[in-house]
């Protein structure tokens, strides 16, 4: 049967990029199969793992499409498995420790199939611990450019996009190594609407490992790059971030001190732009 034809829903393609995520990547897996929705083609892209990432894999036999390659880092991964899909009409990409909600898909599929002028579509997710225990929620809005200049307001495995918006834009951008789900927002925002789903289809792991704890600096130095891109001038949290948050060096290693380094960091990234109300008053 066509593809596009099965069960009457349109098919999805979802993308795990893996590196030595032993620990979490069959819990991601079994979130995918759980799935409340028929036609799902399924890849992990694993970066050389030398944990028990590749037996997890192989014990699922030809249920889970893989390549196990050193590569040139996520992005590139998410890229390389995008390339392998066949004929789908949405997409997105599961992290190795990140799940979907059973019916997270099928829910985001339908937002998409009922409002054709979105490129993408977002929901709600959870904020799950190491050991899967629901510990808050994603602070996700719907998408409004300014508000998402202050704060990412999209939880990416939440998300899914349509695959014509994405081969527009040409997938990720293989130079940024954290961030690429914020410049990727960014971009897509400019060719179309972006949707908002107000129901919980995801959950998003917060744990010791995860690039957002162990790399918050380079984040940060990432996120203010792709806001010059994009928006023009960043918002005095993310260029004071790495200094109030004890992060890079100061001259002056006090409170007042952290805080005059910090505005001073802000005027020189944003100049006169510095002084605009949509940059300061937020």
């Amino acid at each position: 049967m066509d593809r596009k034809t099965l069960q009457g829903v349109l098919p999805v393609a979802i993308i795990t990029p893996s590196l030595n995520q032993g620990m979490f990547i069959e819990e991601t897996i079994q979130s995918v199969f759980s799935q409340e929705y028929p036609n799902i083609e399924y890849w992990v892209i694993d970066g050389g793992s030398t944990d028990d990432t590749l037996a997890v894999l192989k014990r699922y036999g030809e249920r889970v499409k893989w390549i196990s390659e050193p590569d040139r880092g996520q992005s590139a991964a998410i890229n390389k498995g995008m390339s392998q899909v066949g004929d789908t009409t949405y997409v997105g990409w599961l992290n190795a420790d990140d799940l979907l909600l059973p019916h997270g898909l099928k829910s985001m599929a339908s937002f998409l199939d009922q409002h054709p002028a979105c490129v993408a579509v977002f929901g709600k997710a959870y904020i799950i611990d190491d050991k899967g225990n629901r510990t808050g929620q994603y602070p996700t809005k719907p998408f409004n450019k300014k508000e998402f200049a202050v704060h990412c307001t999209i939880s990416q495995p939440a998300s899914l996009i349509r695959r014509s918006a994405w081969e527009t834009i040409g997938g990720l951008d293989e130079s940024i190594h954290r961030c690429m789900d914020y410049d990727l927002w960014w971009r897509l925002s400019g060719i179309g609407e972006i949707g908002y789903l107000d129901r919980f289809v995801a959950s998003s792991r917060d744990h010791a490992q995860s690039k957002t704890r162990t790399q918050r600096k380079e984040v940060n130095e990432e996120a203010i790059s792709i806001l010059l891109r994009h928006w023009g001038m960043v918002p005095r949290n993310w260029c004071t971030a790495n200094i109030l948050e004890g992060l890079v060096d100061c001259r002056r290693n006090t409170y007042l001190g952290r805080r005059r380094e910090a505005v001073k960091h802000y005027v020189s990234i944003n100049r006169w732009k510095a002084l605009l109300p949509r940059n300061w008053l937020f």
